[in-house]
């Protein structure tokens, strides 16, 4: 039986449109959606431009390029996405007959093309929303004698953060952990309640970059460690390239933040979870979550990172792995 191509021409005519428009990251979210499960290949390297994007989009940001710069990295993804346009028929054509998979699209009725999802599905519910407010209760603020950190309750009153936050027992010793330190609604900062960590029950792993010890009772009138629940690790969790994760975290060791857009993973390699979520330092140490609120690893590094065996590198931020932990932790 033959298919017809004109709608899956039309809807990559409508992506060199959107990308003409200067609208790269919307044409990205909808090629990732259009290629996923019909080629791994081009697949995956839409997704290296939408992290390239993020990376342009935090750095000029930041102030870390100018806007002149950024604009002519901006204008080389453009040409690179539609180049790889060009490439998506007969990548999929030569894909077909052994996979059996044909993307085609199907044009939105008139009637509905105000109503419709841009790229990937980012509507979430009001209940997600509530029990993310929840489980953030136990993401805390790390203060060390030199540096500032995210950490986070598990069982047992343990905090799991990363080596390279608190890297011996010397540093656990003089360090603190701050639960609430937060805006309330008006963007007042709350009163913090402080706690100091058992040193002797130091747990780490420099390899692996993370660091786990009991947190001590504070006492005299401060809330009981159990008021600020405990996150639930998901050891089983396999996540892959275009699935999407939260980042609850104390970026710049400042008030508690969450990134809630961009937030894709973008590769997957041996204890290494790469995702373009935005991050800051003092957010070593942080949960990432699944959509399921489980924490499926500790973030713990960004930048030009290593993705496979040939060393090839990528613009990232990284957290490793709770799969990776669990044999450590599951005691």
């Amino acid at each position: 039986m033959s298919v017809n191509p004109e709608p899956r021409r039309a809807f990559l005519a409508g992506i060199k449109e959107l990308i003409r428009k200067d609208e790269p990251q919307l044409a990205a979210d909808q090629l990732s959606e259009f290629l996923r499960g019909a080629s791994s290949e081009l697949y995956n390297e839409v997704l290296l431009h939408s992290s390239r994007m993020h990376r342009i989009r935090r750095q000029e940001r930041a102030g870390l390029m100018s806007s002149t710069d950024a604009e002519v990295q901006r204008n080389r993804i453009n040409q690179a996405l539609i180049e790889l346009v060009d490439e998506i028929p007969e990548q999929l054509q030569r894909s077909a007959p052994s996979s059996g998979l044909i993307a085609s699209p199907f044009p939105v009725p008139a009637s509905q093309a105000l109503e419709q999802i841009f790229g990937s599905n980012h509507l979430k519910s009001m209940a997600w929303l509530h029990r993310g407010i929840e489980v953030a209760r136990s993401v805390c603020r790390i203060v060390t004698p030199t540096s500032r950190g995210t950490g986070f309750l598990l069982r047992g009153n343990r905090l799991l953060t990363n080596h390279h936050v608190l890297p011996d027992v010397e540093t656990a010793a003089g360090s603190r952990v701050e639960f609430n330190y937060e805006e309330d609604i008006h963007s007042r900062l709350q009163n913090p309640h402080c706690y100091t960590l058992k040193a002797s029950t130091l747990v780490a792993d420099a390899q692996l970059d993370f660091c786990c010890v009991e947190v001590a009772e504070a006492g005299g009138g401060a809330p009981p460690l159990a008021s600020w629940g405990v996150l639930e690790l998901d050891p089983a969790a396999r996540p892959k390239p275009g699935d999407h994760v939260t980042i609850i975290q104390h970026p710049q060791g400042g008030p508690k933040q969450i990134a809630l857009t961009a937030n894709q993973v973008v590769n997957v390699y041996e204890h290494r979870l790469q995702y373009s979520t935005d991050t800051l330092p003092g957010s070593s140490g942080s949960p990432v979550f699944n959509d399921d609120w489980k924490v499926i690893a500790i973030h713990h590094a960004g930048g030009e990172l290593v993705t496979n065996a040939r060393g090839d590198k990528m613009f990232a931020n990284e957290g490793i792995l709770v799969s990776h932990l669990w044999p450590h932790l599951a005691t």
